[in-house]
């Protein structure tokens, strides 16, 4: 059973199924509560006349007036019965003829007892029965009412009402099932559209689902647009990497169509160096490019202050002859929910401009909120020009050749802010007097889904 449908329904009719049998049941018993509760009303009225009908004799035996008692009392085996018990004798109703009715428990003085009694010619007898004190002697009345009528009058009753109850089910099992199925369509609709998702039909999943699943379905396409826009970048990567590769590729040939000469040996060397680390650099560059992961991975978190430790740490021992101090102003619970490599590149790029042009101090200043993770790196080195920053912001700039030391940092730094739909912001630092890089990056970037 893997349809949700299914399980609802079945869910459902169990439990209507289990109510329809309950208000059954209460209502039969409730039903026969009232009418015996009614007929010992009756009984009650019954005894309340044999009794005042009693009399004792001189020598202390019972004698009823009978004109007194109703005819049913008379008539042989009509249900209807008296026992009168004293201590001088007993008195039987004529209709008991000569059968004689059970015994009842112990009768209290302060209310009737009833119970229910097979009687002569196997009626089903309601018994109700009380010990009076009358002139001194004790005396115990028992009365009874056939209650065989009443019981096959309430079964016919509870047969035609079953019979209506069941009616009812069978429509509120295809009212159910109809609600379900309307209440599902919605996740049917998502179901319909997987496997044209699968064959590339549509690009996304419609967000016109309900409540508890169009988180889901959200996510979905946010995952979706991820993947899409990595594999852009990826080719975006490649072919930025093909067409870069041209000129120092075109370079190389010429250099091995000319082999050395004795004269020109060392130069020819040095430019076969040269390309071949200018390819490495290109390579390096869309490399870090298309592994930026971007828009926060879900499920990850990473503790800013134990990663910034360790790479101030890697960053020291790199420029250890500059013997640069770190001063870092980070709280100790601050998570950014993204990718670990994507922060640590952001990190990186940004203290490794910075101690490139540091004289001695490096100011990291991180903070996360409800808005995102917000980050400013600091250094008391020359600085930027002002031209050179214009230069940086300008959308499309090679910013990776606009200056040796703040280029394929900064190239990086602004594809990872950009695939996190943050900011980028350079100027001057008011603390230290170089350079401030700093970047804010939203919990969910705007835009995205």
């Amino acid at each position: 059973m893997s349809s949700l449908q299914t399980r609802l329904s079945a869910s459902l009719s169990a439990g209507l199924a289990a109510l329809t049998l309950l208000v059954l049941a209460g209502g039969y018993y409730s039903l026969r509560r009232v009418t015996e509760d009614f007929v010992v009303t009756r009984l009650e009225h019954d005894m309340d006349t044999v009794l005042s009908a009693l009399q004792f004799d001189g020598a202390g035996r019972p004698l009823l007036a009978t004109e007194r008692i109703g005819a049913p009392f008379h008539q042989p085996y009509s249900g209807h019965y008296y026992k009168i018990a004293t201590a001088s004798g007993e008195l039987r109703s004529r209709s008991l003829w000569d059968d004689d009715l059970p015994a009842l428990p112990t009768l209290s003085h302060n209310h009737s007892t009833r119970a229910f009694a097979v009687g002569p010619q196997h009626q089903q007898l309601l018994l109700v029965g009380r010990a009076f004190e009358l002139r001194g002697l004790p005396v115990t009345i028992v009365v009874t009412e056939d209650f065989t009528p009443m019981d096959k009058g309430l079964k016919r009753l509870l047969l035609q009402f079953g019979l209506v109850a069941l009616g009812l089910f069978g429509a509120l099992l295809l009212l159910q099932r109809m609600i379900v199925h309307r209440g599902l369509m919605p996740l049917d609709q998502v179901r319909r559209e997987l496997p044209r998702l699968a064959r590339g039909e549509i690009s996304q999943l419609s967000v016109d689902a309900p409540d508890e699943v169009r988180p889901l379905v959200g996510e979905l396409n946010r995952l979706l647009e991820l993947m899409n826009q990595r594999q852009r970048r990826t080719r975006h990567a490649l072919g930025n990497l093909a067409h870069a590769l041209k000129t120092p590729l075109t370079a190389l040939t010429q250099l091995t169509d000319q082999p050395p000469t004795a004269d020109n040996t060392r130069d020819w060397w040095l430019d076969l160096r040269q390309q071949l680390q200018h390819i490495r650099r290109l390579t390096e560059r869309e490399l870090k490019r298309a592994r930026i992961a971007g828009g926060g991975t879900p499920g990850q978190r990473v503790l800013l202050t134990q990663e910034i430790i360790d790479l101030t740490d890697t960053l020291r021992r790199i420029h250890r002859d500059c013997s640069l101090h770190f001063e870092l102003r980070v709280p100790s619970d601050s998570v950014f929910p993204g990718d670990r490599d994507d922060l640590l590149e952001l990190l990186g790029n940004l203290l490794d401009n910075a101690c490139q042009w540091a004289r001695q101090r490096v100011l990291l200043t991180a903070n996360t909120d409800a808005g995102g993770l917000w980050l400013q790196v600091e250094d008391d080195g020359p600085g930027c020009p002002p031209d050179q920053l214009e230069l940086l912001r300008q959308r499309g700039t090679r910013i990776d050749e606009s200056r040796a030391g703040y280029g394929l940092g900064l190239a990086i730094i602004s594809d990872i802010v950009a695939q996190y739909g943050g900011t980028l912001r350079l100027g001057r630092s008011e603390t230290l007097g170089g350079l401030l890089a700093e970047v804010a990056l939203p919990h969910s970037p705007s835009g995205r889904v």
